[in-house]
């Protein structure tokens, strides 16, 4: 839900006012706050249910880069106004302000997933709202191709983007950097001190003095979702070294762990299931921590002598002109010394590299019992993944991904048509069942078939009927007539 009353309503009322406090609180309406935690004040406007955004639908996380109070400006402030105060946002919403060195690329991955449940949202359209309406963002950056305008002084943004989520429930937008500061009025900054460093729009309460993008992903609605937002602000790059003999290579997505994968010496294994496109995201920093920026990156897929056999297609995310697409390459399963497909591209400001991996496959390994049972010693599916600075010393893990043919959900269902019952159960070939009808003997059915129907005439009256097996139970009542 946008705010255009409470905003714009708001800000008309600022032209009246000169006060540097006023000039700041109402900075917050905007999204454009130049004021510190100790200036946040109650919401400027009268809320009419405080509880209204408390119980959001779903969370939106950036999960790559990672973010933090080292290497942004985390704003407290906002995510407080914001939420608690002005409950313009779903509670939990956070807000980052990142600094982006010109003329450098940035892929942006979140993961979205039901709240409070925490169920990964799949194939789940998912907008970027860029130079969002009210932030004044000036920069005139692309998301997947799509030019954004400068935010407009209204609840319409500069572009609205929308892709998919993968079957992790991540979705990654690729922003290419402004080719001009000056094309919607604003300059290119020098460096920041810090990466922590307050913005030039903070510094000087003018958005002119700046060159920044502003970023929400949406789902459901602003009140509705959990999101993240992130703000871009470009300076200028010259002195920069990027420079690095060697790269820690880690992965950020999907979020992987003792949890929900095989945690190994220089490999995580990993389950998917065939036919699956994932997002994949690897992180290089250098010895001190640090981003390792603009780097040239290889993405080795089905290395060779691994044994790799799975039919893949990849590419790195926004590798076509201008960012709009992903162009694939497919996997040489006639390869077996050498790597079956090769990736190359450059790391983007934060030191990520990104790219799209699609199982092609219809046939796969068994399902595993869990997510973290031993990957199978014979009959594997899978493909094997390093991911490098070229040329450089690294250090990191592979991915070893196994893709399984997913054992289909038994289902039962019960229906009735005059006075015959009938039972329908599918993917239960060979197991047992107890069925009881009302007026009927009990007994015991066993499928042979993927999906079967069993069949019985029944008096008039009300008639219950209960199918069980392995403690499950579907019961359902009937009017006979």
């Amino acid at each position: 839900m946008n705010i255009p009353l409470n905003e714009g309503t708001l800000m008309n009322f600022s032209k009246k006012l000169t006060s540097l406090s006023v000039v700041a609180l109402l900075s917050f309406a905007g999204l454009t706050a130049a004021t510190s935690p100790a200036q946040a004040a109650a919401c400027p406007y009268p809320v009419t249910d405080q509880t209204a955004n408390d119980h959001p639908k779903d969370s939106i996380r950036l999960i790559s880069p990672v973010l933090d109070d080292s290497n942004s400006v985390r704003r407290y402030d906002f995510e407080g106004q914001f939420t608690l105060d002005c409950d313009w946002f779903g509670v939990g919403m956070r807000f980052n302000q990142v600094y982006v060195p010109f003329g450098q690329n940035v892929t942006l991955t979140f993961h979205a997933q039901s709240e409070p449940a925490g169920v990964a949202l799949v194939n789940t359209p998912v907008k970027l709202r860029a130079n969002k309406g009210y932030s004044s963002s000036n920069a005139n950056i692309r998301v997947n191709g799509m030019k954004a305008r400068p935010a407009p002084a209204t609840a319409a943004d500069g572009a609205d983007v929308v892709a998919n989520t993968d079957i992790n429930g991540n979705v990654s937008f690729m922003i290419m950097s402004p080719d001009d500061c000056e094309a919607y009025g604003g300059i290119l900054p020098k460096a920041p001190k810090s990466l922590d460093a307050d913005t030039p729009h903070d510094v000087t309460t003018d958005p002119m003095q700046d060159c920044y993008s502003q970023l929400l992903p949406e789902i459901t609605g602003e009140k509705t979702d959990s999101a993240d937002f992130v703000e871009l602000h470009y300076f200028d790059p010259t002195g920069l070294d990027d420079s690095t003999d060697s790269a820690n290579i880690r992965l950020l997505a999907p979020t992987l762990s003792a949890s929900n994968a095989i945690m190994g010496d220089g490999v995580v294994q990993a389950y998917a299931p065939v036919a699956s496109k994932q997002i994949i995201a690897f992180q290089a920093t250098k010895d001190d921590g640090s981003w390792a920026r603009n780097a040239a990156v290889t993405v080795r897929i089905n290395l060779g002598a691994s044994g790799s056999n799975a039919m893949i297609a990849g590419g790195i995310v926004g590798n076509a002109s201008r960012g709009a697409s992903t162009t694939l390459a497919y996997s040489d399963l006639t390869k077996t010394a050498e790597d079956q497909l090769v990736l190359t591209g450059t790391t983007d400001a934060f030191g990520t590299v990104t790219f799209t991996l699609n199982n092609l496959d219809t046939s796969g390994e068994p399902m595993p019992a869990s997510a973290t049972a031993p990957v199978p010693v014979s009959g594997a599916k899978f493909t094997k993944i390093a991911v490098e600075l070229t040329g450089k010393d690294n250090i990191g893990s592979d991915l070893e991904i196994h893709y399984f043919k997913p054992v289909p959900p038994i289902t039962v269902s019960a229906s009735a048509s005059g006075r015959k019952i009938s039972i329908r159960i599918s993917n239960a070939i060979g197991k047992s069942f107890s069925v009881s009808i009302t007026g009927l003997r009990k007994v015991t059915v066993r499928p042979t078939k993927a999906t079967q129907t069993y069949t019985y005439t029944v008096t008039k009256g009300t008639k219950t009927v209960t199918v069980s097996a392995d403690g499950r139970t579907l019961s359902k009542k009937f009017t006979i007539k």
